[in-house]
């Protein structure tokens, strides 16, 4: 359940990315451009075998703050609940949530063996803000004939890029998680509390 961290996924996913040719829309070239870079110093960490499991970890965490709106997407899965959380649960929350994610992954995917993915095509999609959004399209082939379709959905403004979801197949992975999240306080009381206490469980475990 609470095991799809997606965002840390999708970003190992951007291992050999290469950027889609050259186009007018200069936010377009910067999404693509900042991804590249993204994906060329994370295979670099993740495949560094000089480096202990714990360097590897703090260069994860320092890589997925760069590349993600880590907060903005925290407080997407915990929807409506975390309104309700006090001042306290929200901090603790957002130190659990980045842990989970950093403490499950940049081990796991050390072991990452050069699968292809390649970036299709990028192109504008409405924002409601000030920003600018991109819909990176790219596929991800889990073996030579059976690619996964993945949309990353980059917004920037100025300077500052951040991926804030991605697509699997379709599926958000946001609102996935937000799903995920708020079922699971449902069924344990409606307490902001029980998801702390399992993401604890996770980090520690």
């Amino acid at each position: 359940m609470i095991a799809r961290f997606i965002p840390a996924f999708v970003l190992l996913l951007a291992l050999s990315v290469a950027a889609p040719a050259a186009r007018a829309d200069g936010h377009l070239d910067a999404s693509s451009a900042f991804i590249k870079s993204l994906a060329d110093r994370t295979i670099s960490v993740v495949t560094n075998t000089e480096i202990s499991s714990e360097e590897r970890r703090d260069k994860f965490r320092n890589l997925f703050r760069e590349g993600f709106a880590v907060d903005g997407i925290a407080r997407f899965a915990l929807g409506r609940y975390w309104r309700g959380a006090s001042k306290e649960e929200r901090k603790e929350y957002l130190f659990l949530f980045e842990d989970v994610i950093v403490n499950t992954w940049a081990d796991r995917f050390s072991q990452y063996s050069g699968q292809k993915f390649e970036v299709l095509d990028a192109v504008d999609e409405p924002s409601s803000g000030p920003e600018n959004v991109a819909l990176v399209l790219s596929q991800f082939f889990t073996s030579p004939t059976s690619p996964v379709i993945i949309e990353w959905r980059v917004a920037s403004q100025g300077d500052i890029i951040k991926i804030v979801d991605v697509k699997l197949e379709g599926i958000s992975m946001a609102n996935t998680q937000r799903d995920d999240f708020n079922s699971y306080i449902r069924n344990n009381g409606r307490k902001v509390s029980a998801i702390l206490e399992r993401l604890r469980i996770m980090r520690d475990g």
